[in-house]
């Protein structure tokens, strides 16, 4: 083949692939494709998504993306990374994008249900071919036509280009991760090679287009087993632009699993089946696209399957917080056997007993101070009488907020995660103090019970959702806890309110 003509072919090809870039079905499984703000959204600690597309799944014609990210949340930062691979036909063509990003999420108005987030990704875009499964003029002769083992006769200066990938967007949400809050919208909008990297493989400037992504949608709680989300998805890139709309269904199931159902329309080009199931910690997804355009070079439309695995973290017991004591020697005081916060969903109640709780002053639970009677009187009686159950405790070290990391961390962790599987679960903090103690500062109680809540609250759990109360220097300084002697004053319990 002349270079006259190959020029042209290479332009073509570039062209085409910068005008759209590779897009997904099931894109709201791997947020950070399609915006950079959503690096650790609606989750916990990590959330890794691999998902697999083949388009028009004809032999020669295919067009398959492969994808794969990870993000995590630590605190109101989002971290993002992102691999995904288009390759186009048999004739070896590829797209390959490698990103890095961070987000950040600010909260204001009332009770903190408002969310904006902001991120940005930076990475290297990558295109290339392989002359290999290209044919030419030279390998096709009069007698036998085309002879794969003849010699093309062409060389090629570039088969890869790789340049800079700047993206960029922003994203806002309402009422995320509150149990109250039966409608939670959002919307985001964001902008992909904002810097127009050049991917040219001849000497021609062929800048990427810049993408422009809106989207929007709502979370819509209708009972404790159904929820509806509404989704618009709108992409313009250049000449090219993609109008996508429809809705998810989720039935709730026992254990935190859940059952998917979805319909979509991406306009004049293809109606969308969509169906997943949610296993505990991980979601498998399946879609399938049924072609509705003019263009049908091969089969009739596109499978697409994604696999998303949500862990939730666990504080080590090696963590150690500066300034801490060391672990409590367990032949001296024996530590009682933690239940786990799942059994309290599967086993009978156990412990039983109720709170008083006022709006100024919170009193003692009565299984520690039956006989003290509060001086203002009950001015909430929804909240009286309530049950509980003890989920654990948090050891402070002597005289300060600090909590000891080896002792009773991941009794937090193991409460976060259980109200990040139960949004309407709420829970009760109560700070102790020994005399000692007490007779130093007597609002010590108070102040370690609030920074488990700021620590739970800086995590992701709602501060409506967590009561505290100060015990003082009311429980005994010693009583057998689950069997066990324990004399640990400088503390903070944690109930779960049935």
């Amino acid at each position: 083949m002349k270079l006259k003509y190959i020029l042209p072919f290479l332009v073509a090809f570039s062209a085409e692939l910068n005008a759209q870039d590779p897009h997904l079905s099931q894109y709201f499984n791997v947020p950070v494709f399609y915006n950079p703000a959503l690096a650790g959204s609606e989750i916990q600690n990590m959330r890794i998504a691999l998902d697999y597309r083949n388009q028009w799944i004809a032999p020669g014609v295919s067009f398959k993306t492969q994808t794969i990210a990870l993000d995590k949340i630590v605190n109101r930062v989002g971290f993002g990374l992102m691999i995904n691979k288009n390759s186009a036909g048999k004739d070896g063509f590829s797209r390959l994008s490698i990103l890095g990003g961070i987000s950040y999420t600010a909260r204001f108005g009332d009770k903190k249900l408002n969310r904006l987030t902001a991120g940005f990704q930076v990475g290297v875009l990558q295109k290339s071919f392989n002359p290999a499964n290209l044919t030419f003029d030279n390998q096709y002769t009069p007698d036998i036509g085309y002879d794969p083992s003849a010699s093309s006769g062409e060389t090629f200066a570039n088969t890869k280009v790789s340049r800079p990938d700047v993206n960029a967007g922003l994203n806002y949400s309402y009422g995320l991760g509150n149990g109250e809050v039966k409608v939670k919208p959002f919307a985001g909008v964001s902008f992909a090679h904002i810097n127009r990297p050049n991917e040219s493989f001849i000497e021609e400037n062929n800048g990427n287009p810049i993408r422009t992504t809106v989207y929007g949608g709502a979370a819509i709680r209708c009972s404790d087993i159904l929820e509806l989300k509404p989704l618009v998805y709108f992409m313009k890139q250049d000449a090219f632009q993609e109008l996508n709309a429809g809705v998810i269904s989720q039935i709730n199931l026992k254990n935190a699993n859940a059952v998917r159902f979805g319909l979509f329309y991406r306009n004049q080009d293809a109606a969308i089946i969509y169906a997943g199931y949610q296993l505990g910690k991980v979601f498998l997804g399946t879609s399938y696209d049924f072609n509705m355009s003019k263009y049908k070079p091969g089969g009739s439309g596109a499978y697409e399957i994604s696999l998303v695995y949500t862990p939730q973290g666990k504080a080590k017991g090696k963590r150690v917080e500066e300034g801490t004591v060391k672990p409590v020697n367990k032949k001296k005081a024996p530590e009682p056997k933690l239940t786990p916060l799942e059994s309290y969903i599967l086993a009978p109640v156990r412990v039983a007993a109720s709170i008083d709780v006022i709006l100024d002053e919170p009193l003692p639970l009565k299984t520690v101070a039956q006989n003290q009677k509060s001086k203002t009187g009950i001015q909430n009686q929804e909240k009286n009488n309530l049950n509980y159950e003890q989920a654990g405790y948090v050891v402070f070290k002597n005289n300060t907020t600090k909590y000891d990391l080896n002792n009773r961390f991941d009794v937090i962790e193991a409460t976060i995660d259980y109200l990040f599987k139960y949004p309407q679960q709420r829970v009760l903090l109560a700070g102790t103090a020994s005399d000692a103690e007490f007779s130093n500062n007597s609002h010590i109680g108070m102040q370690r019970a609030e920074t488990v809540k700021s620590y739970m609250v800086q995590k992701g759990i709602e501060a409506d959702r967590i009561d505290v109360m100060d015990l003082k220097n009311t429980l005994p300084k010693s009583f057998v806890e689950d069997g066990q002697p324990t004399q640990r004053l400088s503390r903070t319990d944690i109930y779960l309110i049935k």
